[in-house]
């Protein structure tokens, strides 16, 4: 499936700027949300956009809604 660059620039900037900012390791952010590290990774790394399911079960970790999330992508777009 190939995806908007820009979207998943966006997208890898903002889950990983949130992770770094309360101290997580990509292994951590995954095990305290139910997800894979490799998601994790490949979202980092520009390779796949997270479905809504993996940004709801992320967004409690990273001490965020779901749409706070979407919303700062949004903003990361503008840029």
């Amino acid at each position: 499936m190939k995806y908007d660059a820009e979207l998943l620039e966006a997208t890898s900037i903002i889950l990983r700027r949130l992770r770094e900012e309360i101290g997580l390791s990509q292994e951590e952010l995954a095990a305290n949300s139910g997800i894979t590290r490799s998601m994790i990774d490949k979202v980092e790394r520009r390779e796949r956009l997270p479905s809504l399911d993996i940004l709801i079960k992320v967004a409690p970790t990273l001490k965020k809604s779901a749409s706070e999330i979407v919303s700062l992508i949004e903003e990361q777009l503008k840029k």
